[in-house]
């Protein structure tokens, strides 16, 4: 029994996860290897003590509910070592019939940064998409448009931005719908498209001069499924000249 317990001790030692095994009266029992360097060695001692430098139960502390059986998972950031880990508690019958609670501490505190970074930068791009002075939209290939800045709203005279998104690029946005045919055809050879000039229609029906610069979108297979688009109104060019 000793050579399966030092076995199964050596084993835990070896798990990436902090892995530790409290009594019911919160009394450490033991912790593994990667526990012990994250908390510092704490058997004997109270689990609040250990994992949160606290004199009571932590907040958080659902150990009754394990107790009764239940298994529970949840995101805890820890100030004592300014990680956040995804913790996992689940009840452990001993051989003598009484209860303990296991708690598995996954670390991720990476993948939350990663997630807070990609928020802020989502954040930013919206920023700088919704307050560009050049209109701005992203469309389908099947002619939808699937988002817009306010500035090509203002260049087409919509109040509205999900009645812009309604519209049917073809026939509600191109002055002449060949233009759309000749748009597509450069973007599906090239992937791309710069300067190219294009009559739209405005909400009214007027026309207007855009200078469109356009790159496509492509799916994980490499196929292209829409198209990002910058567009310049040109009017007061043509005014001047």
């Amino acid at each position: 029994m000793a050579k399966e317990k030092l076995m199964l001790h050596t084993i835990l030692d070896t798990i990436e996860d902090g892995i530790y095994v409290i009594d019911q009266d919160f009394t450490v029992e033991f912790m593994n290897r990667k526990m012990i360097d994250m908390f510092g060695n704490g058997v004997g001692r109270k689990c609040y003590e250990v994992i949160n430098n606290g004199e009571s139960l932590c907040e958080w502390c659902r150990s009754e509910d394990v107790f009764k059986g239940r298994r529970l998972s949840m995101e805890l950031f820890m100030p004592i070592v300014k990680k956040t880990f995804k913790v996992t508690e689940l009840p452990l019958t001993n051989p003598d019939g009484t209860l303990s609670k296991l708690g598995v501490f996954r670390d991720i505190t990476h993948r939350k940064q990663d997630q807070a970074k990609l928020k802020t930068s989502v954040e930013e791009y919206r920023t700088l998409f919704e307050n560009l002075a050049v209109g701005v939209a992203i469309s389908t290939k099947e002619g939808k448009f699937i988002d817009a800045n306010q500035a090509i709203l203002d260049i087409l005279g919509y109040s509205n931005k999900e009645e812009f998104l309604d519209i049917d690029i073809v026939k509600d946005l191109y002055l002449f719908p060949e233009d759309r045919l000749r748009f597509q055809d450069m973007i599906e050879n090239d992937g791309r498209i710069i300067d190219f000039e294009v009559q739209f229609k405005m909400k009214d029906g007027t026309p207007v001069p855009i200078m469109l610069t356009s790159n496509a979108r492509y799916d994980l297979d490499g196929n292209i499924v829409g198209y990002e688009s910058i567009n310049v109104d040109l009017s007061q060019r043509y005014q001047m000249e």
